[in-house]
């Protein structure tokens, strides 16, 4: 998954340097404010004025660079979910907002597939939490590799996860999902007494309805009902939302 270029660490590097460089140019306009120039070595006086300029910039520059890495740590961790290391949901639906709101300014499509783990609470119950976490895991890296670059993956929840595509319909959506289904299926997980458990997953796929939906928050309704009725059909399946929102307007 790639994280947002927040670009901390290289902006703070370079106004720790230019912060350095400043040390440099204020002894220059000390010593020619009282004449230091002529009073001393003029060998003395570059090799001075150089110690302190790079000394300052190196100084400077690493302290940057420190404060920088700490602030694209913090602002990751404030995007990321910390176990999967995809989205958490507070960035899912900021990107869903944003979307959304391209989708219908220029009218393209837009897919949403939203995704939950079967039976889940089985593997916590059988094997403990830690196999649970190893399951999520496991998933989250499946779906992460399945995904096209500009999708975007989240968890938004505790079993389930999130995609978000850009210029795609529900066909496109339909694909994606029945691949990541069946690859989740086919690849069952070690547990730790040396058994294995088939993961079995259901989703919810729905395409922007541009006459029907007015936000994204309704959008998001529509494939969780679709999600909702995967369950209620006998699971491991995926469900396309149907145009039923535009009918009930006509």
């Amino acid at each position: 998954m790639n994280l947002p270029d927040v670009g901390k660490t290289a902006r703070r590097l370079r106004q720790g340097l230019v912060l350095g460089m400043g040390a440099g140019l204020g002894w220059a306009v000390i010593c020619t404010l009282f004449d230091l120039w002529s009073k001393a070595d003029a060998g003395y006086q570059a090799l001075l004025f150089g110690y302190i300029t790079l000394g300052s910039m190196a100084s400077f520059g690493v302290f940057g660079y420190v404060v920088g890495r700490h602030e694209q740590r913090f602002a990751e961790l404030s995007l990321v979910d910390h176990l999967t290391r995809l989205f958490n949901t507070r960035y899912f639906h900021e990107t869903l907002k944003a979307e959304f709101s391209n989708a219908q300014r220029y009218t393209k499509p837009l897919t949403l597939i939203l995704l939950d783990l079967d039976h889940f609470k089985q593997v916590n119950d059988t094997w403990g939490h830690p196999a649970g976490d190893k399951v999520l895991k496991i998933v989250a890296q499946t779906v992460a590799g399945l995904v096209r670059q500009g999708d975007t993956v989240a968890r938004v929840g505790g079993e389930e996860f999130a995609v978000i595509m850009p210029n795609t319909d529900a066909e496109g959506g339909l694909t994606l999902a029945e691949r990541i289904r069946n690859v989740i299926k086919q690849h069952p997980v070690a547990m730790p007494d040396g058994s294995h458990v088939t993961v079995r997953v259901s989703l919810g796929v729905a395409e922007l309805d541009h006459k029907a939906v007015s936000t994204a928050t309704e959008f998001f309704a529509i494939v969780d009902q679709a999600l909702y009725e995967a369950k209620e059909a006998g699971r491991d399946r995926t469900v396309v939302a149907t145009k039923r929102h535009e009918k009930e307007t006509e």
